[in-house]
């Protein structure tokens, strides 16, 4: 290493604002213990060579001058180095950081489906089970039951967390009144959400059209099917009844005359059965 690029006060243990008094003070001290008369090892002469090379430099104002420029640029530019560093350090800590999150929370997200998409599956089975109990066990006659009636409606709903803090008897007693609910589960790792089924996907294609107008229904949300998308039933329904509308604004657009309110009611309605007269299929009577 070059006379220039030692770093002399450190090496007397001094700072750059010492005084000449300072230096030859600080040089004794060090030259003591490293002197060869008094410490033979090969590493202490190098350490006296070194003080004596300090002590002569820092001495003569003219070098001491030019070397503490060169000391304090070089003070400068580790400093910048040390900053560039430090910042290199928070930024790639900042990424692990981010990284470590989006991991925990892509796994919190997975947990959640897994949970969720368990609960929904428990549901349906209860439910389905409990129908078929009921079936098992009632007398019917000469019935011929409805395929879209005995289908469960799954749906999904949320709230705001913060403002509404739902049981779910609060939820039984807000929904029982528009629709029967079957059965009904509140999210343990998303608050404010639940999976709601309902008896039948006529009730909860009913609260979905009610969504927006029902006053009970106004602090959700959302109201969604479980699944992402109607049941195939619904979705038969939405068409008959859009072919429906077509079919009146085709007649009466016309004529002169307006249909009646029998004739312009909804083909699917909650509680109507018209519909599901067109999807039927036989049941066989249950004995006694």
């Amino acid at each position: 290493m070059e006379a220039s690029e030692e770093n002399y006060y450190e090496l007397l243990g001094l700072e750059i604002t010492a005084s000449a008094k300072d230096i030859r003070n600080a040089y004794r001290r060090k030259a003591l213990k490293y002197h060869p008369d008094k410490n033979p090892s090969p590493d202490a002469a190098i350490m006296f060579d070194k003080l004596s090379k300090a002590q002569e430099l820092l001495l003569d104002p003219s070098k001491r001058s030019d070397y503490d420029q060169r000391h304090r640029a070089r003070l400068e530019r580790q400093k910048k180095k040390q900053e560039m560093d430090s910042k290199r350090r928070h930024a790639q800590e900042e990424l692990e950081k981010r990284e470590r999150e989006a991991k925990k929370m892509k796994t919190e997200q997975e947990q959640a489906k897994a949970q969720y998409e368990s609960e929904l599956a428990r549901l349906r089975e209860e439910g389905a089970k409990r129908r078929q109990e009921d079936w098992s066990t009632e007398t019917k006659p000469e019935v011929t039951e409805l395929s879209g009636e005995n289908e469960l409606g799954a749906l999904k709903i949320k709230w705001k967390r913060k403002r509404y803090n739902f049981t779910e008897q609060d939820l039984r007693d807000i929904f029982n009144p528009i629709a029967e609910v079957d059965s009904l589960a509140l999210s343990e790792k998303k608050k404010g959400s639940a999976i709601l089924i309902l008896k039948t996907v006529v009730d909860a294609y009913g609260i979905i059209t009610k969504k927006d107008t029902h006053p009970s229904l106004a602090p959700f949300e959302s109201i969604n099917w479980a699944t992402g998308r109607p049941p195939s039933l619904v979705e038969k329904m939405i068409r008959a009844e859009e072919m429906q509308k077509e079919a009146r604004a085709a007649i009466y657009g016309t004529t002169s005359r307006t249909p009646s309110s029998a004739e312009s009611k909804p083909l699917f309605a909650t509680g109507s059965q018209s519909f599901f007269k067109n999807f039927s299929i036989p049941i066989n009577k249950v004995s006694p």
